[in-house]
């Protein structure tokens, strides 16, 4: 066994860990906030699953699929955030330097 192969088994411990983690804030949230965040947390989890697919299986085809993950949660994230912003009432703020 390599080292490599020690490596990718032992983060693969640690993702799983992690996606119980994730899995149980989805279920348990409080809020809708911590359960959108929790899902946006699960991206994060299918990026690190896809590159440890790619460590194990020697492709490189599956560190395209990491990243296809990873700009489909970062636009999830600014969707969510613009959300955030317009239900909260809150004004838009004005660039550095423009007076009112």
């Amino acid at each position: 066994m390599s080292f490599l192969e020690i490596a990718a088994s032992i983060a693969a411990v640690f993702v799983a860990i992690g996606l119980a983690g994730v899995v149980w804030r989805v279920v348990r949230g409080p809020s809708t906030v911590d359960r959108v965040i929790a899902i946006d947390m699960l991206g994060l989890i299918g990026i690190a699953a896809a590159a440890l697919t790619a460590a194990f299986a020697g492709h490189r085809g599956f560190l395209d699929v990491a990243f296809g993950i990873a700009i489909v949660a970062f636009l999830a994230a600014v969707a969510f955030a613009g959300l955030l912003e317009r239900t909260s009432g809150a004004t838009p703020s004005r660039p550095i330097g423009e007076e009112s």
